[in-house]
């Protein structure tokens, strides 16, 4: 019978060599891509036909739709923390522990950056794969360094780049210093400066933004600092004008004072950059228009984050297809309501409740963006064991939805 399933299983990959290249591609990119990453080994035609760019596109178009996830930490001043996922299609929460020590920094195109803060290097990571890069700390005083962000270029290119942003002083001048790596050079950090006239604080619960080449990081005041990763410029989007206009008109920018997401906050929408102002009354929605270098209001909404007491009790999250959705806690509870937008009758509604809800969160969909691989000879054979395991860990987690107590358990029973 085993014998029957494997002539079987021959047969049926011989047929699939031999399909035409657009029906191949259409009948692969709809299974999921932990069984597209198997294929990969089966033989050099599969790996050539999986790993072509046109390919990448299509596969890369479907996952996003319909395998995102929003992952965070949870910090709770123990030595372990939460690490916590929202699925989505249909919405689900689960959650996994995670030593003290790691960090998660940003999540791009199938790629996530984690911090071992202990070891002082960052890891470029694809949890489908497996593969990841360890990148030594830059040689700079880290109480600089005030923003990291990560930028894929997948499915266009197998490249990537860490982005590190820092304030400072020289000779009465003030700079905003971006320090870039790049897989193309690997080792190699590059510095580019940016001159402004004042240093404004770079919210925490405002993630930097990946969109059109460029890595945008939001200042506290509602401006803009624009990195373009491939010119390696940098500029300052001015602070939108409606944020006067509605602070004169109805009362000025929020404060939270319960949660850790902001009264501020700068995402992409429906392949927009949009920000998002919660005032006294509204919640403004704006977006940016690069031809015209300036912010248009989009949505003015009644505010339905604000709390019996006053207090801001909600965030916004950016989650792909969805003009903005929105988690709100439920007092006295800890329990979060997502709302989501309906574009047919124009308005939020809630869709779901949820539970172990922190800031910042990041947005994160399985993709076969390539991980370079390098040296590690700053690493000890120690702490590369001990960074495999903890990322084998997450991978189980994220794709797989095993939890490091359920592969422990599991390989207690098996022993």
């Amino acid at each position: 019978m085993r014998n029957g399933n494997r002539e079987e299983e021959r047969s049926g990959l011989s047929a699939s060599v031999e399909m035409p290249d657009d029906i191949f591609m259409d009948i692969i990119s709809r299974w999921p891509l932990k069984f597209v990453v198997q294929c990969k080994i089966l033989s050099k035609n599969f790996k050539g036909r999986i790993s072509h760019p046109e390919f990448s596109k299509i596969l890369f178009q479907r996952q996003k739709v319909t395998s995102t996830q929003l992952i965070y930490l949870v910090h709770d001043g123990r030595l372990i923390r939460q690490f916590p996922k929202i699925s989505f299609n249909p919405i689900t929460q689960s959650v996994t522990t995670l030593c003290f020590g790691v960090e998660i920094l940003g999540s791009c195109n199938g790629l996530i950056l984690f911090e071992f803060e202990r070891i002082r290097c960052y890891c470029v990571f694809n949890p489908l794969t497996g593969e990841h890069q360890l990148i030594p700390y830059l040689n700079s005083p880290r109480n600089e360094l005030k923003k990291t962000g990560l930028v894929v270029d997948y499915p266009n290119s197998d490249q990537y780049k860490l982005v590190t942003i820092s304030n400072i002083v020289e000779n009465s001048n003030l700079f905003y210093k971006f320090h870039l790596f790049s897989s193309e050079q690997s080792g190699l950090w590059r510095e580019i400066q940016l001159r402004t006239n004042s240093f404004i604080s770079l919210p925490y619960g405002s993630p930097p933004v990946y969109l059109h080449d460029s890595l945008y990081f939001l200042r506290s005041d509602g401006s803009v600092l624009a990195l373009d990763t491939k010119k390696e410029e940098a500029v300052l989007i001015d602070r939108p004008e409606f944020i006067d206009h509605f602070v004169l008109s109805y009362g000025k920018i929020l404060t939270s004072r319960d949660m850790s997401g902001s009264d501020i906050w700068l995402g992409r929408a429906k392949d927009l950059l949009t920000l998002v102002c919660i005032f006294r009354k509204y919640i403004v929605i704006g977006t940016y228009d690069r031809t015209s270098s300036c912010w248009r209001v989009s949505h003015t909404l009644d505010n339905f984050v604000l709390g019996p007491d006053g207090n801001i009790i909600g965030f916004p999250v950016w989650i792909d297809s969805k003009q903005v959705s929105f988690l709100v806690r439920r007092p006295p509870t800890q329990h979060h309501d997502l709302y989501e937008y309906d574009t047919n009758i124009n308005v939020y509604k809630n869709v779901a409740v949820l539970d172990t809800v922190d800031y910042p969160m990041y947005c994160f969909h399985p993709t076969l963006a390539c991980v370079h691989k390098t040296s590690s000879n700053y690493v000890t054979t120690a702490q590369q064991a001990y960074i495999a395991e903890k990322l084998d860990n997450i991978r189980r987690f994220i794709i797989e939805d095993t939890s490091e107590e359920e592969a422990a358990a599991a390989g207690e029973g098996g022993g």
